[in-house]
């Protein structure tokens, strides 16, 4: 018979993200670019949180998930409708503008909260989150952008109007 008792708990710390107490990785800025150029300012809040996340701010990281990223996503929708309205832009060529500000927005956003922290695990060679898990979480968030937050900003931008006379 072996000395293993099946009945008794585990040693492990279970409460920690992760049992060996190692670091998550960040992600990087090309990570928040490409999640940004594809699931627009939301998915790269959402990474910028994460890495708020893995550096154990959690407080920070669920303002910036609740908070930051969709007024920011409602902010840049209610200006895509109203650019193409009010300004009589056709859609294709804003819809192509937002495809190059937004990562570039991200990009320099997330480098200015973020850039030192990433600097400093690039140099101490500390892990970094891979850039196809920022795709697969972009990806994963489109549903989101287009049943939740999208229609909130429809919303905002018809109570903006009503405000303001259109």
């Amino acid at each position: 018979m072996t000395d293993i008792d099946p009945y008794r708990p585990p040693e492990a710390d279970i409460r920690l993200p992760d049992a060996d107490g190692g670091e998550r990785g960040l992600f990087g800025l090309p990570a928040i670019a490409l999640a940004s150029a594809l699931g627009s300012v939301f998915a790269g809040t959402v990474l910028i949180a994460l890495n708020y996340a893995a550096q154990k701010q959690r407080g920070t990281a669920w303002a910036v998930v609740l908070l930051l990223g969709p007024v920011l996503t409602m902010v840049v929708l209610s200006g895509l409708y109203v650019g193409s309205r009010r300004f009589g832009i056709e859609p294709m060529p804003l819809l192509l503008l937002a495809l190059v500000t937004q990562p570039l927005a991200m990009t320099g956003l997330a480098a200015m909260l973020q850039g030192p922290a990433i600097a400093q695990r690039i140099r101490a060679g500390g892990p970094m989150a891979s850039n196809v898990l920022a795709l697969v979480i972009a990806v994963a968030l489109l549903p989101a952008l287009v049943l939740f937050i999208a229609p909130l900003a429809m919303v905002l931008v018809g109570v903006m109007a009503t405000l303001l006379g259109y």
